[in-house]
């Protein structure tokens, strides 16, 4: 008794496509194309496992109509299980249910929870927080909870319940708007946001130079600051326009500005002793 192939035809029963890899491998087979051959055709299936009755078994999750919500532990410091257990907890009981539907493990400590897929959310896989990724495409390993002995993966196929429609629930209508925030531009512009480094470990001159574009001064210190300020924008070769509307900007930022005609003389005598602008 091939106990893969039992497994495969109770799959293709339900409904869900599989599609073989190669023995002890998470590779598909030579010569065909991997989750685009799965199938839940009985006679394609049993042809396959009497080819090579050792292949491993894998599901398409687009083509049955599933998505898994799949939690890492590889020991990186990044712990999916706990991270999406924090965020159930987080969200009350109507979140916990969620984990109310069929579940496998995966021989490294992470865990693949099984939903039923009534949307079209293609063929990828969607991090939806560290450690937490939500797959619409494949699931390389049925059943996923599998043996590594000297490298080669060899699923358990024995002692363990099997997926089926009855046990699996429609996928949360909290994942899908996790998910699509996730994907949206607005998730990556923050996530953009989050990697810029907002202060330096090494200033440039440029970067004193725009601080002292907004920090001000005191009363008294009004024309001296101006006055330096003019100097050091001088020197970048700006053009003269470009000049004094940053000096007219800075002066702004007092909390008593200079009246125009003070700007104007600190502007025209440092200009015209520059001697390079006219």
């Amino acid at each position: 008794m091939n106990k893969k192939l039992d497994t495969a035809l109770v799959l293709a029963a339900c409904g869900f496509k599989v599609y073989p890899l190669t023995a002890g491998t998470k590779i598909p087979v030579k010569g065909m194309h991997g989750e685009h051959d799965a199938t839940s055709d009985k006679a394609t299936i049993m042809n396959w496992f009497e080819i090579d009755s050792s292949y491993n078994l894998a599901l398409n999750l687009q083509a049955s109509g599933l998505a898994v919500i799949d939690l890492d532990y590889h020991g990186n410091g990044i712990n999916g299980v706990k991270n999406y257990s924090q965020y159930l907890m987080d969200h009350g009981n109507a979140y916990m249910d969620s984990l109310k539907t069929y579940t496998e493990l995966t021989p490294r400590g992470g865990i693949h929870i099984f939903y039923n897929l009534n949307h079209d959310l293609g063929n990828k896989d969607i991090q939806l927080m560290p450690g937490v990724e939500l797959l619409t495409g494949k699931v390389v390993i049925a059943p996923s909870y599998i043996s590594e002995i000297n490298k080669w993966y060899m699923p358990q196929y024995q002692g363990y319940q099997t997926l089926s429609r009855e046990n699996v629930q429609p996928l949360p209508d909290w994942i899908i708007e996790l998910a699509a925030y996730r994907t949206s531009p607005m998730a990556a512009q923050n996530c953009a946001t989050k990697n810029i480094r907002t202060s330096p470990t090494r200033k440039t001159w440029t970067g004193k130079l725009l601080d002292e574009l907004v920090q001000g001064a005191n009363k008294g210190d009004r024309n001296n600051y101006l006055t330096h300020l003019m100097g050091k924008l001088v020197r970048t070769g700006a053009n003269s326009d470009t000049i004094y509307n940053l000096l007219d900007y800075a002066n702004s930022n007092f909390t008593s500005p200079l009246p125009d005609n003070e700007v104007n003389n600190i502007f025209g005598s440092i200009l015209k002793r520059s001697g390079d602008y006219k």
